[in-house]
């Protein structure tokens, strides 16, 4: 074998054995899900605050263009300095890190998920809802606004129960509430105390 074909196929198992091992993670961790099913958790997450501004709702997507822009402007001056195969061996690092990175953090988030820790129920009173359709990363449900008693902030939730569809603004539940082994707040139950 000459040392191009060799160089083309050892480029090729950084290009590809990286997102091969992601996905084979993920579909080991779906499986393993599925085999052994935990108590269903949808994830509260804060509500935006109303009084947000244009600026505060494209911040991070300016802050990730202009990372982009310098890591461009360095790759260049790379190039310039070192030469095109410097830049490949950057490139390849940082497709193989980000790899990587992804593996731990699905590793991560379905340890954080296995180690669910019961909180106190609370009261919680629907603000708002609305069907979303499932797509690649959800199945979809209704999205939620919900007023829980002593968190500051109203808390949004996406449910893929079907009994959630039905709930209407003014709702009561008593919440069933769960802190991730890490991170997270979840809901993992509920029980309709009135209609509105």
């Amino acid at each position: 074998m000459t040392t191009d074909a060799a160089r083309t196929q050892r480029t090729a198992w950084w290009l590809f054995a990286p997102p091969a091992l992601l996905a084979a993670l993920r579909w080991g961790l779906q499986w393993q899900a599925e085999r052994h099913p935990g108590p269903p958790a949808w994830r509260l997450s804060p509500l935006p605050p109303p009084q947000a501004t244009a600026l505060d709702l494209f911040l991070p997507w300016l802050a990730a263009l202009a990372a982009v822009l310098v890591a461009a402007a360095l790759l260049a001056l790379l190039a310039r300095r070192r030469g095109a195969a410097a830049v490949r061996r950057v490139l390849l690092g940082a497709w193989v890190l980000a790899c990587l990175a992804g593996c731990a953090a699905l590793g991560l988030h379905a340890a954080n998920l296995q180690g669910l820790q019961a909180q106190p129920p609370a009261q919680a009173q629907v603000l708002g809802s609305r069907a979303r359709a499932p797509h690649l990363h959800s199945t979809g449900g209704t999205e939620l606004v919900l007023r829980i008693e002593g968190v500051p902030a109203p808390q949004q939730v996406l449910i893929d129960a079907p009994e959630a569809a039905a709930w209407a603004n003014g709702q009561r539940l008593e919440l069933q509430r769960a802190q991730g082994r890490w991170y997270g707040h979840y809901a993992t139950g509920w029980r309709l105390i009135m209609a509105p």
